[in-house]
């Protein structure tokens, strides 16, 4: 007569350790949450010196982005614009901007940010390190994060967060202009970055 196999089962002590295991990464996953950027109520601005005591200020019109958060704090951001999207208020100058003498929006139609670091300075207040690709040559930047507050939607019943992102990167780092003789005349190097971002949890 044949014995019946009892299924294995794993010792208390190891069981244990296997519960432990998944509680953990249930309450890690519960305090990481993931935001994405609500287009319709954000902003991605940028200002440039012109001959000097000028100022000329654009915007990108077309972008999507997320944050992503542990306990409430900022841990990671990623950033895309549709280089295309250039809007400067002017149509020629925006449309020689697109050209290969300035951004090339053919051959590189994407700039992106992608964090590879974020240090908090203070209760609402970020230094976030990452790299910035654009014209198809990738640097390292650092920007500033301040958070604004929150506020909850009246119509759509969703938490808002609110933040200004700030930064100056150099043009020519990027080859923006330099193949172009009176850019380098009419033109500064450093350029001003300011994005206002609101967040909708995922």
């Amino acid at each position: 007569m044949k014995r019946k196999k009892t299924p294995y089962q794993l010792p208390k002590k190891t069981q244990l350790y296997v519960l432990l295991f998944f509680i953990g990464l249930f309450v890690t996953n519960a305090q990481e949450s993931n935001w994405q950027m609500d287009s319709n109520h954000s902003k991605i601005g940028f200002s440039i010196p012109y001959f000097k005591i000028g100022e000329i200020k654009g915007t990108f019109d077309a972008y999507s982005g997320s944050f992503t958060e542990d306990k409430e704090d900022i841990t990671a951001i990623q950033i895309v614009i549709n280089t295309a999207s250039i809007n400067t208020n002017q149509q020629k100058r925006d449309e020689h901007l697109k050209t290969s003498d300035f951004f090339g929006a053919e051959q590189h139609p994407e700039i992106s940010f992608s964090s590879t670091s974020v240090k908090k300075l203070s209760n609402k207040e970020y230094e976030i390190t990452g790299d910035l690709s654009m014209t198809g040559i990738t640097k390292p930047i650092t920007l500033k994060a301040v958070y604004k507050g929150s506020y909850v939607h009246p119509r759509f019943k969703n938490t808002r967060k609110v933040f200004t992102i700030t930064g100056v990167l150099l043009r020519e780092d990027f080859k923006v202009g330099t193949n172009y003789a009176p850019a380098k005349i009419a033109l500064g190097n450093e350029v001003e970055l300011i994005a206002e971002i609101q967040l909708i949890q995922k």
